[in-house]
């Protein structure tokens, strides 16, 4: 039996902290544990008798860390620049142990360390670094810190990128990965210029740094860090007006579809836009006087085709300039924000599952593609040539979601959760030759302080 979670998002929250009021996302571990004693009775009522769980990335926040900024570190650095026991190493683990100290991840993990305590069957967990805790790999010390919070063996090894679920006779069965392999934005190489996206990549590819890694610290970490500093802790908690810009900064990360984050920002209640111009513009300007220190990045932003060419020359001048000292201006942060978010792909992967090697090779077994990444929840239908089905599946995400209305004007909350379960052929009783496989997918949205799993 195999299950697969992803995009768990482990976060430290103490940086982010605003005198006694605390930003914690993470989710209590009675959640976890509901969902292992659940499976442990599909398991047991079907006589399985090995359960392979894999963490298919985004388990830990590194990225959107504010404790970046109490150095000159910063997370878009190549493993293979990352030296043992250089200052990158020692600010990687400060952020892991940062995260496991919070107490909701420490229970979590707790959970995960003795995850066999939980079956009555043999349990084997698996972990796949993702675009957010891709440093995890960076070296023998991070990856034996992570391994000891996971409990898994294997020390300072390094950690796979994809799993293979072997079917009857050892033939790949079902492909798992992270799912940034789909997503230029987020993966060192563009695989949407691939005829057959290959099942392995080097650790070089894995391992290099991608335009999201500056986007995530930069516009996600980078803008409350940024925003402290401007006003400060105490005036934070005084004034409504900066309390509510700050907790809406916190959530950026969780708005659906991203190119609603601007809108989400300025259609903050109680606040005007103009005064929400004013207040952000010097979180803004410090923003994009990081960013546009970073060729590839200036590249890239400034390539938007639906922008007028006059505009994109203009715009790629104010970021080469020195004239952002004077003054933002507001079409630039849109400009930039737009850009930004129209690169985050979060539509459907299944067109690129399909160039999978695996699947491509109709005599390989491969059945199933799985990934995670887009925090969208999915079951797509590959093909079905002769009757035999194969599928993509998102596993979406465990954490909160902001869903805008069609116009971005308004916004909502909900908590999102999704349970994918493999059943190989000698797994299911049931089986037939036309369905000799099978798999569970339950996804769902929570509205309100009760969760129910």
């Amino acid at each position: 039996m195999l299950v697969v979670l992803s995009d768990l998002h482990f976060s430290e929250a103490q940086s982010t902290k605003v005198g006694d009021l605390q930003f914690n996302k993470n989710l209590p571990a009675d959640n976890y544990r509901a969902y292992f004693l659940e499976l442990n009775q599909i398991a047991v009522s079907n006589r399985i008798r090995h359960v392979d769980m894999v963490l298919a990335g985004d388990i830990f926040e590194l990225s959107r860390s504010g404790l970046w900024f109490e150095s000159d570190e910063r997370p878009y650095r190549s493993n293979a620049s990352v030296a043992e026991g250089s200052a990158m190493e020692t600010t990687i683990l400060k952020i892991l142990q940062a995260i496991a100290h919070e107490e909701r991840v420490r229970d979590a993990l707790t959970l995960f360390k003795n995850v066999r305590e939980l079956f009555n069957v043999e349990v084997q967990v698996h972990y796949l670094p993702g675009n957010h805790d891709r440093l995890i790999n960076a070296t023998s010390q991070t990856r034996a810190a992570a391994r000891d919070l996971l409990g898994l063996a294997g020390g300072g090894e390094l950690f796979a990128h994809r799993f293979i679920y072997s079917g009857e006779f050892g033939q790949p069965f079902c492909l798992v990965r992270h799912g940034h392999e789909y997503d230029p934005m987020n993966f060192s190489l563009d695989t949407h210029l691939l005829e057959e996206i290959p099942t392995d990549f080097s650790e070089e590819v894995y391992g290099a740094v991608s335009l999201g890694d500056v986007t995530t610290v930069e516009f996600g970490a980078a803008l409350p860090y940024y925003f402290m500093q401007s006003y400060g802790a105490e005036a934070i908690q005084r004034d409504p007006i900066l309390l509510a810009l700050y907790e809406r900064l916190m959530a950026f990360d969780d708005v659906r579809p991203t190119s609603a984050l601007l809108p989400y920002l300025f259609s903050t209640p109680g606040v005007k836009k103009k005064k929400t111009w004013v207040y952000m513009e010097p979180c803004f300007k410090q923003v994009i006087r990081v960013i546009s220190k970073t060729p590839e990045f200036v590249e890239a932003i400034t390539s938007i085709e639906s922008l007028p060419k006059s505009q994109r020359i203009l715009l790629k001048g104010l970021l080469n300039s020195n004239l952002m000292q004077q003054g933002v201006p507001y079409w630039m942060v849109k400009q930039l924000m737009k850009r930004v978010s129209s690169e985050i792909k979060l539509s459907s992967q299944v067109k690129w599952a399909k160039r999978e090697a695996l699947v491509k090779d109709k005599s390989s077994g491969c059945q199933c593609v799985i990934s995670g990444h887009t925090h969208v929840p999915e079951v797509s239908l590959m093909s079905a040539k002769k009757g035999n089905e194969r599928y993509y599946i998102n596993t979406g995400t465990w954490r909160n979601v902001i869903p805008a209305t069609k116009n971005f004007q308004e916004f909502g909350r909900l908590k999102s959760l999704a349970k994918v379960i493999v059943f190989g052929p000698v797994e299911n009783e049931n089986a037939t030759n036309e369905m000799p496989w099978s798999f569970h997918f339950l996804s769902g949205v929570n509205y309100g302080n009760h969760r129910h799993l």
